[in-house]
């Protein structure tokens, strides 16, 4: 790949590199299973999106629930994605004072910053089951459609504690 600098310069730019696959905490089959499940859940929201603005705009019939749908599939993507972002380590990460600080300084608030959010993504599993518990007993349901919110809520708390198991794994190989 080339990539025009200045009309007389060419610069060659290498082509992106692949994704990483899944490290040995989640695997080859769990990794597989929601990057398909995430793609099906990204297909669906545009299926559905689509579908309500060709209802709406040629037929005045626009799909019920839509934000509902939206709402719960845009939810279970982003989680569904955790799991695997954490373990490959595509975070968004701000190094404002990286070059200020020595090696074995940055090495050591690498490994507090990844106890830290492995503890922080545990607390948040602990809660979604909590609130998939609550949401369960008491049939807890969405407005319109009446779709249940406890899968929502499992899946969460499940692919947070994934995520904590990640980073707890990341820190047991170090």
């Amino acid at each position: 790949m080339t990539v025009q600098v200045h009309p007389d310069e060419e610069r060659r730019v290498a082509p992106p590199a692949p994704l990483p696959a899944p490290g040995p905490m989640i695997g080859r089959i769990v990794g597989r299973a929601l990057g398909l499940a995430a793609a099906a859940l990204l297909g669906g929201m545009v299926l559905v999106i689509t579908g309500d603005v060709v209802g709406r705009t040629l037929f005045g019939l626009p799909i019920p629930g839509t934000y509902e749908l939206m709402s719960m599939m845009l939810a279970s993507l982003i989680f569904i994605g955790l799991p695997l972002a954490t373990e490959r380590d595509e975070h968004v990460v701000v190094d404002l004072v990286d070059h200020l600080l020595p090696r074995v300084v940055l090495r050591g608030l690498g490994l507090v910053v990844t106890l830290l959010s492995a503890v922080a993504l545990a607390g948040l599993a602990w809660a979604m089951a909590r609130q998939g518990m609550d949401q369960l007993a008491a049939g807890g349901t969405t407005s319109q459609l009446r779709l249940p919110l406890a899968p929502v809520a499992f899946l969460m708390s499940g692919a947070s504690l994934l995520s904590a198991l990640a980073l707890l794994a990341r820190v047991a190989r170090r």
